[in-house]
This record gives C-alpha cells, sequence and structure tokens, in this order.
C-alpha cells in the first residue's frame, strides 16, 4: 500500500506542476494579446481576469513541486511477514 501511495504521489506532483508551469508560461507571454502601443504581446498590459489565472497557476506549480518532492523522498517500507 505504501508504495502505491507513493507512485500516486508523484504522479499527481508531476502533472500538477507540469500542467500548472504550461499555463505560467503561456500567460506570461499571452499570445492571444495585441495591443496598439506595442508589437509583442507580452509588452501588453494584463487584464486582471488574466493575472488571477497567472497567479493560480504559479501556486499550483509549486505545491506539485512540493507534492512531487514530498513522493520521491517517501521510502518504501520493508512488507513485514
Amino acid at each position: 500500500m505504501q508504495q502505491r501511495t507513493r507512485v500516486l504521489t508523484i504522479v499527481t506532483g508531476a502533472g500538477v506542476a507540469l500542467v500548472g508551469g504550461i499555463v505560467t508560461v503561456v500567460y506570461l507571454f499571452q499570445p492571444w494579446r495585441s495591443c496598439p502601443y506595442d508589437d509583442s504581446p507580452a509588452a501588453c498590459a494584463m487584464l486582471p481576469a488574466d493575472a488571477a489565472v497567472l497567479a493560480i497557476a504559479v501556486v499550483s506549480t509549486l505545491i506539485g513541486a512540493l507534492v512531487l518532492v514530498i513522493g520521491l523522498l517517501l521510502r518504501p517500507r520493508e512488507e513485514a511477514r
């Protein structure tokens, strides 16, 4: 049972960190935005809703990384016979 918990923790942490990281990068560059005062979408001012999504994505990435590290640090116990 301990090994299953460890694997589930590692997979969950890695998945959350990966998705959070992707969303963070996408929202930092904002490829869907355009603004008349600059050529680069990343230079446009961020909307409040975009900032909220970015903040949630950053926190999710950190939490996912923490869960991943905890899963990697868990040591499987020897089965008692």
